[in-house]
Parts: C-alpha cells; sequence; structure tokens
C-alpha cells in the first residue's frame, strides 16, 4: 500500500510588518489611561459622600474583580497562539463563530465611536466649566461653542491616530506623563496638606488635613437625597432627580468607569508580542488604578467632610492645591486619552470585520498602510461617527446602552474560554495558566446580572440590538463552510459520547432509521449530469438516518482530488484529507448532499466495495442499506459488454463482479437497493406530488399482517418462510412511508402485486387479497395508501433461458425472477406515472445463483422503460417496522 502525501505550503503575508509596541507603551499605558478616567476626578468624592469609605472600598474591589475575571480569560485565548488586529471581536469571532463575533465586533465599534464623543464632550465640559464665566455668552447657553470646541479638539487627535501607532505611543506617553503629575498633585494634596479651609456651600463644607475623625465620619454609606444625583445619573444608569442617591446609583456610576481594561487587547496587532504583553501589561494597569482609586477614596474619606462630599461635585478640584489645575489637568488628560484609544480600538476593529467579509459593502474598509498595516480608511469612517454624534446633543440617555454593550462583550470573551476549555481541544493550551472555566463561567453569568441590575431596560435593549445582528449575520453565511468555531469541537466530542452509547445498547426495529451507502464510481458527479436525481431521492430515504457515498478508486494510487486548475489553490488545500476535498468537491456540484464521502482504493471494482462495506461508518453507526446502480447490458450487441447506465455508472466492470458485490453485501447483512432510471428523462418529476408504487412479486405469498399483538407473537412456531415474508415486507413499507412522507409534500403510497391469469377462481379471492394489502398498509401506519392486484399473462419460458443452471437454481428461477421480468408490460401500464417504484425482488438469496450476465439481463429488463426503481430485498432476514409503544 502506498502513503500519499498532502503537502501545504505555508506562507506569510505579503506586506510590511506591523507595529512592535512593546508591553509598557502598548499595553499597559493605554489600558490605565482609560481606566483612570474623568469619573476618577469628578465622581469619586460623590460615591464616598453616599457609600462611605467602606461602600466606595467594595464597589471599587467589585469591579475591579470583574476586570480581573475577563482578562483571565482573554489572557488564556491570547496565549494560545498569534493573536491578530481586532481585539475582542477577533478573539469571539474565532471561538464563538461569524454571527457572535460579528454582531459584537460592530456593537463594539459603534460603542467606542460614541465613547470617544462622550469623553470629548466632558473634556470641553470641564475646560468651559472651570475657566470660562457662566455667564458669558460661551457659558452654560453657549452649546454651539462647546460642540465647535469639542471639533476642534477631536480634530488633531484624528491626525494622531491616522499617522499610526507610532505617534499614538508617543502622544500617550506626554499625556501618561501629564495623568502622572496630576495624580500626584491630587494625592499630595490629600494627603500632605497641612491646613484647613471652607469649602464653597456652607460652614458644613471644610477640608482639614488627613486626620482619624474626618475618616470615622465617612467610614460607613450614608445616601441622601440630592441634586448633584442628577448630575451624577448621566454618567450612570439614569437621572435621579430629589431622590436618595442609593447603591445602584452610585454602583452604576463607578462600575462602567474602572471596567475598561481591554484598550491593550484592541491593539494586539500592534503588539510586539501580544501573548506577552495583554495579560502583563493589562494586569499592572488594572492593579496600579486600584492603588490610585484607593488612595483618592481614601484620601477623600480622611480629608473632606460628609456634606461636601454629598453635595459638590466640583469638591475634589476645590481641595488640592493650585486651584484645582491637577483635576482640570487629570480630567484633560484622561478624557483626551480614552479619545484617542476609543478611535484606535474602533478602526482596528472595523479593519478586521472589513477583512473578514462579514458586511456587505466593507471591503475598502480592510485597507491597511503598507508600513504598520494603519487601517487609516477605517480611522475615517470611525472619526466621522464620532464627529456626527456632536451634532445630536446629549447622549446621556444611551450611555448605559453603551455601557451594557461593552460587558456583553465581556460576557462572551468569558464564554469563549469557557468553551474552548469545555472543549477538550487538544490545540487549546494557553501558556497563560492562572484561569479556570469556572471562574470564566461565574463571571459571564455576574456580568449578565449586572446589566439587569444597573438597567433592564437598557439590557433588554443591549440583547435585542445583539441579536439582531446576530441572526442576519446566522442566515447569511450559514453555509459558509470557511469559517469555524468552538460548536465543531463540541459537535465531535458529543459525537463520540453518543457513537460510544450507541454500542452499548441491541439494535431494535422500533429505533431503526435507514443508514444508506451508494456505491459508485470516484467522481461520479463529474461523470454524469443526472447524478443529482438518485442523490435527491437516497437524501429523502435517509433524512432520519444517514447517507455515505462510497467512491470506488479502481487501481494503485488515487487520482488527483482537486478539481482546480490553479497551481497554488492545489498546494494551500493539501491540508485538506483526500475525503474531505472530494466532499467539498462533490457539495460543489451537488449543493444539497447531505451525507459523508468515503473512498476506497483497490485493484478491482468488488475488493474496492467489500472494503466500504466492512469499514465504512463507526461502530453501530455503519450503513445497512447499500445502494447499487444496476448494470445495463448494450442493446448493440447481444454478448453481455457492459456500458455506463443512464443514470449512474456502477463501480464494477463486469456482470461477475457485480453479482460478488451484491453476495458480499448479503453476507455482511446489509440491505441491497439496486437503482434504475434515475436519469434527469426519467427523474424529472419525481420531487412533484404524485404516488410512490410499491410491488411485491406475484408468487411472493401474502399472509395476513401481525395484529395487536406483534409479530414476534404471531410467527412463534410458524414456518420460517412467514418471519422471512414479514421482514421483506416491513421493508418495502418503511422505505414507502419515507419515500411518501415528506415534510412539505405528502405523496400517496399504492402497493400492488400481479397474479398470473386463472389463479384466481373468483372476484371475491381477489378482493380478499386486496384487504391483505390493505391491512398491511394499515399495519406500517401509511395514512395515505391504497391496495391493488393486477393480472398479468403467464407468458412462455425457453428452456435454453435455464438449462445450464443447476437443477434446484433452476427451479427457484423458473417461478420467480423470469415472470417477474415478464410482467414489465403491466408494470409499465399501470406505474408509468408514479414519481418513483420500490419492487420487491423475490428469493434473492436464492436467483444469486443464476449466471451473472443472465441475472443482470433479466434485471434490466425488469425495469425497462420505469420511472426512477429501487429493486429492494431485505438482507438481514428482521423486520424494520414495529408496532411497540
Amino acid at each position: 500500500m502506498e502513503t500519499m502525501a498532502f503537502n501545504c505550503k505555508i506562507t506569510e503575508e505579503s506586506g510590511e510588518a506591523g507595529n512592535k509596541l512593546s508591553t509598557f507603551n502598548g499595553c499597559f499605558v493605554p489600558c490605565l489611561l482609560t481606566i483612570l478616567g474623568a469619573v476618577l476626578f469628578l465622581r469619586l468624592g460623590f460615591a464616598v459622600g453616599m457609600m462611605g469609605m467602606w461602600g466606595s472600598l467594595g464597589i471599587l474591589a467589585f469591579s475591579e474583580i470583574v476586570s480581573c475575571i475577563t482578562i483571565t480569560s482573554f489572557s488564556a485565548i491570547v496565549s494560545n497562539g498569534r493573536m491578530e488586529g481586532g481585539g475582542a471581536y477577533f478573539i469571539i469571532s474565532r471561538n464563538l463563530g461569524p454571527a457572535f463575533g460579528g454582531a459584537s465586533g460592530l456593537l463594539l465599534w459603534m460603542t467606542y465611536c460614541l465613547n470617544a464623543t462622550f469623553n470629548v464632550v466632558a473634556f470641553v465640559d470641564v475646560i468651559v466649566d472651570t475657566y470660562i464665566p457662566a455667564e458669558s455668552s460661551f457659558g452654560d447657553s453657549g452649546r454651539w461653542f462647546r460642540v465647535a470646541m469639542a471639533s476642534g479638539s477631536l480634530l488633531p487627535l484624528l491626525a494622531v491616530a491616522y499617522i499610526g501607532a507610532g505617534s499614538f505611543a508617543k502622544v500617550n506617553a506626554v499625556v501618561f506623563a501629564g495623568l502622572a503629575a496630576s495624580c500626584a498633585g491630587v494625592v499630595g494634596s490629600l494627603f500632605f496638606a497641612s491646613r484647613e479651609f471652607e469649602l464653597p456651600g456652607g460652614s458644613l463644607h471644610t477640608f482639614t488635613p488627613f486626620n482619624m475623625e474626618t475618616l470615622r465620619d465617612n467610614l460607613w454609606p450614608q445616601p441622601v437625597t440630592s441634586n448633584q444625583c442628577a448630575q451624577a445619573g448621566a454618567f450612570g444608569m439614569g437621572r435621579a432627580d430629589r431622590n436618595v442617591c442609593t447603591l445602584q446609583l452610585v454602583f452604576s456610576v463607578i462600575f462602567p468607569a474602572v471596567v475598561g481594561m481591554m484598550e491593550g487587547l484592541n491593539l494586539s496587532g500592534d503588539l510586539k508580542r501580544p501573548e506577552r504583553s495583554i495579560p502583563m501589561g493589562t494586569f499592572w494597569a488594572v492593579l496600579v488604578a486600584f492603588c490610585i482609586y484607593a488612595l483618592l477614596i481614601v484620601g477623600q474619606a480622611g480629608t473632606i467632610s460628609r456634606e461636601a462630599l454629598q453635595e459638590d461635585m466640583n469638591v475634589l478640584q476645590n481641595s488640592t492645591v493650585g486651584g484645582g489645575v491637577f483635576v482640570v489637568l487629570g480630567v484633560a488628560t484622561a478624557c483626551l486619552s480614552t479619545v484617542l484609544g476609543s478611535l484606535f480600538g474602533a478602526a482596528r476593529i472595523l479593519q478586521a470585520l472589513a477583512r473578514d467579509a462579514l458586511f456587505p459593502g466593507l471591503a475598502w474598509l480592510g485597507y491597511g498602510s503598507p508600513k504598520g498595516d494603519e487601517p487609516r480608511p477605517a480611522i475615517v469612517l470611525s472619526y466621522l461617527l464620532a464627529q456626527a454624534s456632536l451634532f445630536l446633543g446629549s447622549l446621556d440617555d444611551i450611555a448605559p446602552l453603551l455601557t451594557n454593550l461593552f460587558l456583553l462583550t465581556y460576557c462572551f470573551t468569558d464564554l469563549a474560554c469557557v468553551l474552548l476549555e469545555l472543549s477538550q481541544t487538544p490545540n487549546f493550551r494557553p501558556t497563560f495558566r492562572i484561569y479556570s472555566w469556572q471562574s470564566s463561567l461565574l463571571h459571564s453569568m455576574v456580568v449578565i446580572a449586572v446589566m439587569f441590575y444597573l438597567s433592564w431596560i437598557y439590557a433588554v435593549c443591549a440583547i435585542v440590538a445583539f441579536l439582531l445582528v446576530y441572526l442576519y449575520l446566522a442566515f447569511r453565511h450559514q453555509s459558509n463552510s470557511e469559517w469555524t468555531s468552538i460548536g465543531q469541537a463540541f459537535n465531535f466530542r458529543w459525537s463520540r459520547h453518543i457513537a460510544e452509547a450507541i454500542v452499548l445498547h441491541k439494535p431494535d426495529a422500533k429505533h431503526w432509521r435507514p443508514c444508506i451507502m451508494l456505491l459508485a464510481p470516484f467522481k461520479c458527479w463529474a461523470q454524469n449530469p443526472s447524478f443529482p436525481c438518485l442523490i435527491q431521492f437516497l437524501n429523502m430515504l435517509s433524512r432520519s438516518g444517514f447517507l455515505i457515498l462510497g467512491q470506488v478508486v479502481i487501481g494503485d494510487n488515487l487520482p488527483s482530488l482537486h478539481s482546480s486548475n490553479n497551481d497554488a489553490e492545489r498546494e494551500c488545500s493539501g491540508h485538506a484529507s483526500p475525503r474531505q476535498i472530494a466532499r467539498n468537491d462533490l457539495c460543489t456540484a451537488v449543493p444539497n448532499f447531505r451525507g459523508f464521502v468515503q473512498i476506497a482504493c483497490a485493484p478491482t471494482g468488488r475488493l474496492a466495495c467489500y472494503n466500504l462495506l466492512i469499514g465504512a461508518g463507526l461502530g453501530l453507526l455503519a450503513p445497512d442499506c447499500i445502494v447499487v446502480p444496476l448494470l445495463s447490458t448494450s442493446e448493440a450487441s447481444q454478448e453481455l459488454a457492459f456500458e455506463q447506465c443512464p443514470a449512474l455508472k456502477p463501480p464494477v466492470a463486469c456482470a461477475e463482479e457485480f453479482v460478488r458485490v451484491l453476495c458480499d453485501a448479503l453476507v455482511l447483512r446489509k440491505h441491497i437497493m439496486l437503482a434504475a432510471n434515475f436519469q434527469a428523462s426519467h427523474a424529472k418529476h419525481w420531487m412533484d406530488p404524485g404516488r410512490i408504487d410499491l410491488w411485491v412479486p406475484w408468487d411472493f405469498f401474502i399472509p395476513s399482517p401481525p395484529q395487536d399483538g406483534g409479530a414476534e407473537e404471531q410467527f412463534a412456531g410458524d414456518h420460517k418462510s412467514s418471519a422471512e415474508m414479514l421482514a421483506q415486507m416491513s421493508f418495502i413499507l418503511q422505505l414507502g412511508h419515507l419515500a411518501s412522507a415528506q415534510p412539505s409534500l405528502q405523496r400517496h403510497v399504492r402497493l400492488l402485486t400481479a397474479a398470473p391469469q386463472g389463479s384466481f377462481e373468483s372476484d371475491k379471492l381477489v378482493a380478499s387479497v386486496e384487504a391483505q394489502l390493505r391491512c398491511w398498509l394499515q399495519w406500517a401506519r401509511i395514512r395515505h395508501g391504497d391496495a391493488q392486484v393486477v393480472t398479468a399473462d403467464v407468458l412462455p419460458r425457453a428452456q435454453s433461458e435455464v438449462g445450464d443452471m443447476p437443477a434446484e437454481s433452476r427451479v427457484v428461477a423458473t417461478a420467480t425472477l423470469s415472470h417477474a421480468c415478464h410482467i414489465n408490460q403491466h408494470m409499465r401500464k399501470h406505474s408509468s406515472n408514479s414519481s418513483a417504484l420500490l419492487v420487491l425482488l423475490p428469493s434473492f438469496a436464492e436467483i444469486l445463483n443464476m449466471p451473472p450476465g443472465m441475472l443482470v439481463q433479466q434485471l434490466c429488463d425488469m425495469v425497462t422503460g420505469l420511472p426512477p426503481t429501487l429493486l429492494v430485498w431485505n438482507g438481514q432476514g428482521s423486520q424494520v417496522i414495529s408496532s411497540d409503544i
């Protein structure tokens, strides 16, 4: 046996190498700048005033734990292989599939764009409120001035993002230095101040050097009614005017601000070593951010009075040195860095979406610059969406929706990690090991719970928005076989367990289903364009079982399996198995094929077919119904020179091999189905509503069908032939039911038999036989069925037909097959308008003793001029219909 090698040439994408950012400037700094946002300077004191130091630290700790679990999930995934651009979208799409990835990616892109708008507006508001008097024309009433200022601030950030990741890292370094200086100034003002002074708002609003008395007053929650709740709620889950500032509202302010830990992941395509930089940089950013938040919580709790914290949103600005310049610097750097990171993240997600061609009309957005693969068209489009959002006015009402879309992304990232671990796929062995599927699964459920806790209305809106995009992509890419997902790994795992479970159970007629294998030449669909007709019919019969196309290759080597003439395409597809390549070619030629492909190569057709008979399937999931195209004799010669059948060429070269294949199938206890007349000229109408005719041989003894007691009780102690007839009748009736009962097409079934003239003495006996046939239909529970007995002339048979046969075989042939051939004209008369015919062969195991040439000749005579026909025989000797409940 020769071993064939299918080599695949591995090539790298052309073009310049991408950016090579380090852990510090490519992950740590962007993550830290995003987490240390405007909430750190503008809303943290409000949280301390309402929830106290312990409550605020509890919210902070819970939020950071949630962040850390998500970080462990995506760190495990990115450390498992080569990470490309697209961040969370790339992770979700490559594991949960294109529908999940595309839906989350599109919504995440829009969220990042609107997030940029929110932060640039926050930056402008702080600048205007701090340095421009409210009574001036550019103060509170100057909306268009604020829009113009925000647009002017957004434009240079577009320029930075357009230039590329290098300029992004340099600008971020400057911004990081400014944010570090502002944090140092604020923390120093809180912990090292030496004088006490009164803050704006009244005598109860005071600042004192850090002391334990003030700290004790601010330890525990003390929510009150405050007008500041409305202002704070605009940053969270809705407004609360003159209501008590509850835990839900304070949590909605703090939680979304401290979970922005995916900035480094969004730059995955720009990092030098993303599998190392993303876990390390993100974890350090979260840790440093937690320390800074905790210092500001403790600092404000130990220096500022509870009343000032509860009622003054600018309390931190009024409490620090320099007239609040450090707070303004912190807000400016935090907001601008978040805007820049949002533009970068949005553009890279959009570029990845465009390159994957999930949505139509986005191909131009997949462009990347020759140097660094910068997504410049995607950056411009992201900027335009952010800029357009500035003209919409206040976006506070959709801010909670954006928060929920972020949380959905975290949930799907966790879910991807959970499924990868549970699938037990051997290629999932990440170098980052600080994770567990239990924690990721719990975290995904916690995230969903948090979404509904913050606002169930916005949670439902976010889920509905996701589902709408998901359903569109699932429908659009349902037949796209290029995508892989974790579902394939689970399908394999479940299939293995199911196959193992089936082996433990004894086959039973109650649960019988047709497992069909068609034996045909290699690439038979290319040899005959009428091949789909037979495949459609077998698909219909095997819809409750399965279908295997067994391809026979005669020779010592497999021929070329590639239908493409492109050498490069052949090389790149070499990683697929010969069976997979053949199936792909088959699905291209016959799009409605639903089944499997098996290939056998042997010196003779019979040996190749035998290999398929004993090797196809898995365990008890093996084919039990063998379909063989019927050989035909040459009309131009009296010799048995075999040619291609009109419908399909059989996998053997002569009548002797054909008969031996049938004998092999019977020895292996396979059901036999010989297919004929499935060429387009005969089969073009079989998919239309019509009738399925089931023919039983005239001399086939027709006993009364089993009654309520079942077949076993009725034939207990009876002669052997009755049990065999029950098996044969149940087989043809079961096939008739499968061929007629379609979900969208109900056909009529007619059970027929032909009796020689003179075999019935009265019409009463004919009616009795028809009644028996109807009882068979009733026993098989075929609702749309009828029975008919037709009479046939007994034509004389030449002695030369059987003169050379053994005596015992001569009797069988004389009494069975020859007469069946002679009634072909009656089958044509009564079944010419049928959609398909199923003909039960008489004494099939015995007629195989006939000379092969004569047997094939008579089989061909039997089906001449008929509609699509299957000659069937139950080769297992057991019934396939059960009346057991």
